[in-house]
């Protein structure tokens, strides 16, 4: 047996129907308005981090100021000027921002002169280190892993990551010098996380 419904009663029944697809996709809308205003904030807030300007690492006895470098026209990153200073690489993430910020310094200096990152090779898993930025906000890293790369290793793990946290990287020479390639023959790596991720 079919049911019949009347004209008036199939009327009210589709207008009912299309209020409510409506109201579902106006719902939707506003769900991706929303989800977009927040990563918006997000995003703003990642954008409201200072540039760095001084990093300290009590254990080592560093308390340095940045400069800030991009690629060079080898097309690496480049270093600082002074082998007292570190070198922020600018064309990636700020420190405190999500993804692998990346910091350069100078070891082995020549005619033995001081260099920030001489002792760098000291710190250990557990071992913190702070940026403060130009807004006078610091931030907390942890030591995670410290490393060590052959000049023709694949170093792309320095400078990116994709689990969407903060990490911070320092990057400086190690092993013996090559006086006909100017280079070391091995480079230190030591990989951080912001505390309290």
């Amino acid at each position: 047996m079919k049911l019949k419904i009347p004209s008036k009663l199939s009327f009210f029944i589709v207008g009912f129907v299309g209020i409510v697809f409506f109201v579902l996709i106006i719902s939707s809308i506003n769900r991706s308005r929303l989800i977009a205003f927040t990563q918006n904030v997000v995003s703003r807030e990642q954008v409201d981090l200072g540039l760095p300007v001084h990093f300290i690492i009590p254990k080592i006895d560093i308390n340095s100021v940045f400069e800030y470098v991009g690629f060079t026209s080898d097309g690496v990153m480049d270093v600082p000027n002074s082998p007292t200073n570190v070198a922020w690489f600018n064309l990636g993430p700020r420190p405190g921002e999500i993804g692998s910020a990346v910091v350069a310094g100078h070891s082995g200096w020549k005619d033995g002169a001081p260099a920030v990152f001489e002792n760098l090779y000291k710190l250990e898993i557990g071992d913190k280190l702070y940026v403060e930025d130009e807004k006078g906000r610091t931030v907390t890293f942890v030591v995670r892993k410290v490393q060590t790369y052959s000049p023709d290793s694949n170093t792309s793990d320095i400078f990116s990551s994709s689990d969407g946290k903060i990490h911070l990287n320092l990057i400086t020479c190690a092993g013996d010098w090559d006086v006909i390639s100017k280079n070391s023959s091995s480079r230190l790596v030591v990989f951080t996380d912001k505390e309290g991720k």
